[in-house]
């Protein structure tokens, strides 16, 4: 039993190292694509000035403006089409998997080790 809790001990002490070097990961590249995404929206906002520019000679400023506007809406909302549909139904599909283990768990584990389990985990989450 000593054993046990040793073994679960070392587990859940590598859990935390793990959550804590994908934390870090996942920070840096959130901070690379945010970097990204200002030049891309200065890339952006220079291709929507160049194509001003050219339609202007054809269209006159005002119906370049609103040429360029009405195209921009057009693909504002398709691609909030395609943003509303998420992945709701994944997720659910996740969380009743994730429930109906932890239910098979606790109906096959003795309620002592899951205690000690549980206490293992709080106190490594504490560090």
């Amino acid at each position: 039993m000593r054993r046990a809790f040793h073994l679960a001990r070392i587990a859940l002490a590598a859990e935390g190292l793990r959550w804590r070097v994908l934390a870090r990961a996942r920070l840096r590249q959130a901070a690379l694509a945010f970097v990204a995404l200002i030049f891309l929206l200065f890339a952006l906002a220079l291709g929507h000035a160049a194509a001003v520019l050219w339609l202007a000679a054809r269209l006159g400023v005002i119906g370049a403006a609103l040429t360029l506007a009405s195209l921009d809406l057009a693909l504002a909302l398709v691609l909030l089409f395609f943003a509303a549909r998420g992945g709701a139904r994944l997720a659910a599909e996740a969380e009743a998997l994730r429930r109906a283990a932890l239910a098979e768990l606790r109906a096959e584990s003795p309620p002592m080790l899951l205690a000690a389990l549980r206490r293992l985990w709080r106190e490594t989450r504490r560090r």
